[in-house]
């Protein structure tokens, strides 16, 4: 710890000395989000051997999302952070005229869900629209559904959904569509975009929030963060893909890529912008003609 920096050690005093600044980055409720990574990480330890089977030649493509116990309770209390301010006050407000829409009344899907905390929150805020969560784990989706009901959340539900394969009465259906760091993870993120495409009324607008990064590996060597997502990528992004058979893109798979991606899937009007407080994200908010 010494050596890394981490720790400071006073060779005339022999002491070690842990500087406040860094205390909050390795508590986990210091209240800031990247205090939330030392507990990933540790919890990816524990697959290393998992993945590493993969390299082998008679070893499995990849590693189920079964095997990565508590990663659904990591990214509640990440997520539950994250939104508990800025969802409302700071990122509805980056799309042009939505919160207005919401007031007003429209129905939303907030995709690949995971325990559907934006759900939660949006629906609170805004009870005349109505929010559709969807996630292929039926843990997380009972887990979202009876928070809705004690919430008394009348305007909320939830159901399990492949994000490739949506109900075929689902096309033109929702005025928004959100998305937050879950495409890179998707076996066939190429057949989910075109779903969401398909599933948003003519006129509608969808959200895809994704990590900053290029295709380029090049282009990411002075990025701060880059290591760290790279080795998220090697330990969770990439076998969770890889073991559906999927494109295994990463959590790096780069700003560039998203963009061509959203373009096939026939999206206009792509815009990349940033997220309030969340600097290592991305906003690729597009509208359907």
């Amino acid at each position: 710890m010494a050596t890394a920096r981490v720790v400071e050690y006073s060779k005339e005093q022999r002491t070690y000395y842990l500087p406040p600044h860094r205390r909050a980055v390795l508590h986990p409720h210091a209240g800031e989000k990247v205090v939330h990574m030392p507990e990933f990480m540790r919890l990816l330890a524990g697959l290393v051997t998992n993945v590493a089977d993969c390299f082998r030649q008679e070893g499995p493509e990849g590693v189920p999302y079964s095997a990565y116990t508590g990663f659904q309770d990591w990214q509640l209390e990440l997520r539950t952070w994250e939104f508990n301010t800025d969802l409302v006050a700071n990122f509805v407000p980056t799309v042009t005229g939505l919160k207005e829409r919401l007031e007003s009344g429209i129905r939303v899907n907030d995709a690949a869900c995971g325990r559907g905390i934006p759900t939660l929150f949006l629906a609170q805020h805004f009870p005349n629209s109505k929010f559709v969560g969807t996630d292929i784990d039926l843990e997380s989706v009972q887990w979202a559904a009876k928070e809705s009901k004690e919430r008394g959340l009348v305007n909320a539900t939830f159901q399990v959904q492949d994000l490739a394969k949506l109900p075929a009465d689902w096309s033109d259906s929702f005025d928004y569509v959100l998305v937050w760091d879950a495409v890179h993870d998707l076996a066939d993120p190429e057949g989910a975009l075109r779903e969401i495409f398909r599933t948003v009324k003519p006129g509608g607008q969808f959200s895809m929030v994704d990590i900053r990064g290029h295709a380029e590996l090049a282009d990411n060597i002075d990025n701060l963060a880059a290591t760290m997502m790279y080795g998220v990528s090697l330990l969770h992004c990439t076998p969770v893909s890889l073991c559906f058979g999927g494109r295994g893109l990463g959590v790096m798979w780069g700003q560039e890529l998203a963009v061509s991606m959203l373009q096939e899937a026939k999206f206009t009007n792509i815009r990349v912008l940033d997220v309030p407080n969340i600097p290592g994200n991305l906003h690729f908010l597009c509208d359907k003609p």
